[in-house]
């Protein structure tokens, strides 16, 4: 994060305090940033839906993803939707911690314990253009529920790739093919460690898997992926 995106962050966030994000009404004084008629909107994943069931048949055959808890249904025009979308684009941050700490309370719930908190990099340039990494907010809520340390710059992302929002299954695991490596001055942190990877919204598994991948060829015993969203199957965004 850089100094300009600190001191704009608060600004930002400062008008998004009295309406909600996604309706625009009013929030109430125990409302936070979005209404709570709105937080009811989302549909939390059930591990025994399809969508999900799914994703994890798709991560036992890759295998590198040994466990997966996606919080919401990333669904076009919901309340997700908006979050990700301003939490990404538009420099609403608080939104990422809000998120990062209901999918601690999931992971607790699950009885999930880990060594550290992988975010998923952003290429540098793509980083130096927004100021910040979206999944670093989501990983840092997590940790203030948790207490699992996050682990950043474990793995960086050495090849640029186009924007995956208008690509298919095939096209996204072609694009996303060996971008990934672990820096080598982090493989003693990440040698026989369980360790969660974390996104804000999983569509095809093609990024996660690429970033289990190269965690367990670098000796990680255990990789588990978390993420705000999930993209029901069928769904293109």
């Amino acid at each position: 994060m850089n100094v300009i995106h600190s001191l704009i962050t608060p600004i930002k966030d400062f008008f998004f305090l009295t309406t909600c994000f996604h309706c625009g009404e009013y929030l109430q004084e125990d409302e936070n940033r979005m209404c709570a008629r709105c937080w009811s909107s989302l549909t939390p994943v059930r591990r025994d839906d399809f969508t999900f069931t799914a994703n994890m048949e798709r991560f036992r055959e890759g295998g590198v993803i040994d466990d997966f808890f996606p919080l919401y249904y990333f669904e076009k025009g919901k309340a997700l939707q908006s979050l990700a979308h301003s939490l990404k684009y538009e420099e609403i941050t608080s939104f990422g911690r809000e998120l990062g700490e209901r999918i601690g309370i999931l992971l607790q719930r699950a009885g999930i314990t880990a060594d550290a908190l992988v975010p998923v990099p952003l290429n540098k340039r793509k980083q130096r253009e927004r100021g910040y990494n979206q999944s670093e907010y989501i990983a840092d809520g997590i940790f203030r529920v948790t207490g699992i340390p996050v682990l950043l710059q474990a793995v960086q992302r050495v090849k640029y790739t186009t924007t995956q929002t208008q690509l298919n299954a095939e096209q996204r695991r072609e694009n996303i093919a060996n971008a990934f490596a672990v820096n080598e001055r982090m493989k003693k942190s990440i040698h026989n460690c369980t360790l969660i990877i974390v996104d804000d919204v999983v569509t095809t598994g093609s990024t996660i898997q690429e970033v289990g991948k190269v965690l367990k060829q670098a000796g990680a015993n255990k990789v588990i992926a978390a993420s705000a969203g999930l993209a029901k199957l069928g769904d293109d965004s």
